[in-house]
């Protein structure tokens, strides 16, 4: 399938790595970003709004995308559970850059009207983007679940395999679908939903490091450091560096989740090579452990792997056909083309720059 600009619709819980996500989403020349639900997650549901109506009114966006209120809680748990010692406690700590929003969210609709409608106007081309909770693209299938008919993908960024986990007693599960685990088991292990579904979890995302070089020379040279949305996005890595570095490792700087679901839709869109993007996955079936109780509780895990050898030494470069979605399994990727990963951000970080509203 082949076609001018890519449909998409972005359920996000900004968040530092989410910032991203919309910088692509809204620059990228391939995308065309029909509107934003925001869920909680990264923090509550208040911040994660003001956040994305923020990084839009600064961008020069806040006028030309649709924003709604998304999920406000998981199905099960009744706890709701934020990363304070990632994300802060507003969930884009680290500016002051960030300005006060023009406008407030849409209130016309409720965001699962609005994705609907996203959906039939854009039938048969519209991928749904999930970078939070799964919990308002589950909640929107469960009560309409022909809509998955009109539907191309579902990316998401979600999930850790062969004991990569940040979360749960055992850290074997990713937050994300931690969370709330009933949603995303819904949505991954429905057949007819499945076979839909991009995965991008942490062994593909953590090879999406935002090192010292690509910070310092390409996110923020000093001939650039005048540029206040450029400085903006910069001190939000240099937070996210840092409690990457002090809570979890990563010595090199942090990973860049959430602008990895876009990638694999430049090669399936055909929008680009697949020598170019390198996107490589496997198809499998998985499970989610949903017993909240179980030191577990969130753990995604292959039943069945469609491609041999496993995930993690596999070879196969799996390539676009016309069968993708009617194959069995979720599609889940393993690896990219780094660079052309960081190209596309540095580009886009260009063009949000001019049409910024952030004075020099």
């Amino acid at each position: 399938m082949t076609i001018s600009t890519i449909p998409i619709w972005l359920d996000c819980d900004p968040g530092h790595d989410d910032a991203i996500a919309i910088l692509l989403s809204c620059f990228h020349p391939a995308f065309k970003l029909l509107g934003i639900s925001t869920c909680f997650g990264n923090s509550s549901p208040e911040h994660t709004d003001y956040n994305a109506r923020s990084l839009l009114t600064a961008m020069n966006k806040i006028n030309s995308i649709p924003i709604y209120h998304g999920a406000q809680k998981p199905w099960v748990r009744k706890e709701l559970n934020y990363a304070p010692d990632i994300h802060g406690e507003t969930g884009l700590d680290g500016t002051n850059l960030l300005p006060t929003p023009t406008r407030e969210a849409n209130n016309d609709m409720t965001y699962l009207d609005a994705m609907e409608q996203a959906i039939l106007t854009h039938e048969g081309e519209i991928t749904l983007i999930s970078t939070g909770a799964m919990t308002s693209i589950a909640t929107l299938l469960k009560l309409k679940p022909e809509l998955i008919e009109k539907i191309k993908f579902i990316s998401i960024m979600g999930g850790a395999f062969n004991g990569l986990g940040n979360k749960n007693v055992n850290q074997s599960a990713e937050f994300n679908i931690w969370i709330d685990p009933h949603a995303a088991q819904f949505i991954l292990t429905n057949s007819n939903f499945a076979s839909k579904c991009i995965l991008c979890p942490l062994n593909l995302t953590h090879k999406a490091i935002a090192t010292k070089e690509i910070m310092e020379e390409k996110i923020y040279p000093v001939q650039l450091r005048k540029e206040k949305l450029r400085t903006l996005f910069y001190e939000l890595f240099l937070f996210f560096k840092k409690t990457y570095k002090d809570n979890q490792g990563f010595i090199n700087g942090p990973p860049i989740h959430d602008p990895m679901t876009l990638y694999p839709l430049l090669q399936f869109y055909n929008y680009e090579s697949s020598d170019v993007i390198r996107f490589k996955y496997m198809k499998m079936d998985v499970d989610i452990i949903t017993d909240l109780k179980d030191d577990d509780a969130g753990m995604i895990f292959a039943v069945k792997e469609y491609n041999d050898p496993p995930i993690h030494d596999t070879e196969y470069e799996g390539e676009l056909d016309e069968n993708l979605t009617t194959r069995s399994g979720v599609t889940v990727g393993y690896d990219i083309s780094v660079d052309y990963f960081w190209e596309q951000i540095l580009n886009c970080l260009t063009l949000a720059q001019e049409s910024s509203t952030i004075e020099d």
